[in-house]
Formats: C-alpha cells, structure tokens, sequence
C-alpha cells in the first residue's frame, strides 16, 4: 500500500495491479513467443495448400464454371421463349387475317345474294303496280259521257280499290311492295269526286214535293239534312270555294267547284268558315248548320250538280 495526498489535502489509498506489473516486466519474450507461433502458422497453411487432393482442386473449378454456364443457359433459354412467343403472335395474326378475309368474303356473297333477291323485288314490285294501275284504268269510266251513272259507278269501283288496298296494307306482304303511288292515284282521282257525306243527318226530300213555307209542288233539287244549329259542315269533294255569301232565299250559302264538271251547294248555314277563292280538300270544315233565309228549321240543303244539273245526293254520297 502507498499513501499520497489528495486536493482537499486528505490521503487516499490506490490498489497497484500485480499483472500490469508482470506484463511490463516481461514484455519483450512475449512478443517473441507470439512472432514464433505466427511463422508456425504461415507454414502450415502453406503446406496443406501445396499438398491439397488435385481432384478436389478440380471440382471446385467445375463447380465454379457450371455456375457461370447455369447463368449464360438461362439467358439462352429466356431468349428461345421469346423466339417462341413471337412465333406464336406472328401465327395467331395469320390465322386472325385468313378467318377475317374468310368473313369478308362471306359478307361479299351474302351481299350479292341480298342485291340479286332485291332486284327481284323489284321486279315483281313493278309487275304488281303495273298491273294494279292497268287494272285502275279499266276502273275508270269516261268522262266524255258525262252521266250520273258514269261517275257514280267511278266512284264506288275507286271505293272499293280504296277499301282494298286499306285491306291489303294489313298483309305482310305489303311491307314489301311500295304503294305510295298507287295509293295517291286513287286518293287523288276520288278526292275530287263529291262522296263524303257533308253533315250528320238523313239525305232525304229531293225530288217533287211540297214547298214547305209555301204550300205548292215543286221539283226540290236538293236532299234537306235535319241536324242542330251549329253542326259541323264539310266539304263533300276537293276544289274551290265559287261562292260564299249571304242570299235571301238560301241565306248563308256557299257553292264549291270540284274541277271535274261537279258542283256542292250547301245553304242555310248559321256560319261560313271560308271564302270565295279558296282551296279546299275533301273533308274539310266550310260551315255551321243553320236556318238562315227561307228555311223553317236548322237543316242544312245539300245540292250536287253535274255540268249545272242537279242530281240526287244519294247516288254519289259513298264515305
């Protein structure tokens, strides 16, 4: 034990270690012992190396380059799968072309076939039509006879057409055929002709009768149609408006020339919806039932003439 002072002047005691004592007294043979063993060492290592199996030298090496072989026959193997792959794209878009071209031409026949099957509806179309407007023709009667009978028989043969072709369109094979221009033939020829009955009510008193306000016979050449005032008046034919006006015995009255040597006279109306000069079609709206002028109760008198002749409305009022 050694005493020695301390800052505050008091002594402390310090344990003094025997190895570092023994390590410094020996140092220098210590580093001898440890340079000896290293050499030995070195040595020994050196010997085992030169005196290692040649066989085993051998294998490691080939182990080393089947390493190196494994990586470049994968790099080769990625490769041939896409060879193959784009081999394989390249044969789908073949077959892909072959079946469109295949369908192309499919598409072609059946186009040809659509063309071939629609002239021949065509065809028949145009027999059919001829043949209905051949058969229309031989309908028609001619107007250079003039009579009542004449027209009146044109009128129900273009009304029985008409009732037909209605009936015809119902069919499915009438989507096939486009009867457009038959259907305005006959519309266009009937239109003209006075058939629509012009208001509600019986076609009755035409021909000799009693004057109703004053008492004697006469010839009436017109059939009176009983119906309240302000019934609807419509235009029995297309054509124009001659007269619409206001007389004393007719009262309000209106005269339509059909164009075809037929007249419509329509009198006693409460009203008049149009005015001379104008166009109307068959069906039309031209007055209003009234008894105006010389009448005893709302009637509407309802006269046809042929070249000025009267007619009785019963022969040709059809529709």
């Amino acid at each position: 034990m050694q005493k020695r002072w301390s800052i505050a002047g008091k002594t402390a005691v310090r344990t003094v270690n025997r190895r570092l004592i023994w390590l410094h007294k020996y140092k220098k043979p210590l580093i001898a012992v440890a340079l000896i063993i290293t050499i030995a060492s070195a040595s020994s290592v050196g010997y085992l190396a030169a005196t290692r199996d040649p066989a085993g030298v051998a294998a490691e090496m080939v182990r080393t380059e089947a390493n190196s072989g494994d990586a470049s026959g994968l790099q080769s193997l990625n490769e041939a799968l896409n060879r193959d792959e784009q081999l394989c794209e390249t044969i789908e878009k073949i077959n892909l072309q072959e079946e469109l071209d295949q369908e192309k031409a499919k598409a072609e026949e059946l186009n040809d076939a659509l063309e071939s099957k629609e002239n021949e509806m065509n065809q028949l179309e145009d027999t059919i039509l001829n043949a209905l407007m051949s058969n229309l023709n031989t309908q028609m009667i001619s107007r250079s006879s003039g009579s009542v009978s004449s027209y009146a028989e044109e009128a129900r043969n273009l009304i029985s057409l008409q009732n037909k072709l209605e009936n015809f369109k119902q069919t499915p094979e009438a989507q096939e055929i486009d009867l457009t221009e038959y259907e305005a033939t006959i519309r266009n020829k009937l239109d003209y002709l006075p058939t629509k009955k012009p208001s509600s009510g019986s076609l009755r008193g035409y021909g000799s009768r009693r004057h109703p306000v004053f008492g004697y016979y006469h010839f009436h050449p017109a059939v009176d149609m009983t119906s309240p005032t302000g019934t609807p008046i419509y235009a029995a034919g297309a054509g124009t408006v001659a007269t619409a006006t206001y007389g004393r015995t007719q009262g309000n009255y209106i005269v339509i020339n059909h164009g075809n040597g037929f007249t419509t006279v329509y009198m006693h109306c409460s009203k008049l919806n149009v005015s001379a000069g104008q166009k109307v079609q068959k069906g039309d709206l031209i007055g209003k039932v009234g008894s105006t002028g010389t009448s005893t109760g709302s009637h509407l008198h309802f006269e046809i003439r042929l070249y000025g002749e009267p007619l009785n409305p019963t022969t040709m009022i059809m529709q």
